[in-house]
């Protein structure tokens, strides 16, 4: 972690964003407040309640996390993120957080997105995401900066690269 970021999680946990949008907000608090507990979201405590509050989202909530995800801890997207994933989430959500998962992995910092890139194929395929065609694009030179900076093995770059141009092959002209 170099100077600058150590910088921006200090300020970050020392002065919290406050949002305009009530249910962002809610779930930056819940997320902020859960976070060393994160390996025990169970269906009957945690985890019932994060799909409580995500459940409800419409466009407009999406867009403005995606507008203020400058203000959110990378910490805190890895988690909504590795959440996503959860079978239970996805048998109570009716949105396609498969396509918000690339998003994140693409607004995500530079350097530390290859926390996310092993899981990119899960997310898209379980929620039978219909990724357009710029955010294919932008997803493929992610993974190629991702690769030239050496934070994935050519292997990895192979697997996902290929990925996408299947998705971007299945696109309709």
């Amino acid at each position: 972690m170099n100077i600058h970021q150590l910088k921006k999680t200090f300020y970050k946990t020392l002065f919290p964003p406050k949002f305009e949008n009530e249910r962002i907000q809610t779930l930056y608090n819940f997320v902020s407040q859960n976070e060393n507990k994160v390996k025990h979201w169970e269906i009957d405590g945690l985890l019932s309640q994060f799909i409580n509050i995500i459940k409800i989202y419409n466009e407009t909530d999406i867009e403005y996390f995606f507008k203020t995800i400058n203000l959110w801890n990378s910490y805190y997207l890895v988690i909504i993120s590795d959440k996503f994933l959860d079978p239970l989430v996805k048998a109570n959500i009716t949105y396609d957080f498969g396509n918000i998962y690339a998003k994140i992995f693409l607004t995500y910092e530079n350097l530390d997105s290859y926390f996310l890139i092993d899981n990119l194929e899960i997310a898209v395929t379980m929620y039978d995401s219909k990724l357009d065609k710029d955010t294919l694009v932008n997803v493929a030179d992610k993974i190629k900066l991702l690769y030239e900076k050496k934070l994935i093995t050519r292997q990895q770059f192979d697997y996902n690269m290929t990925f996408i141009n299947n998705l971007t092959d299945a696109l309709p002209d």
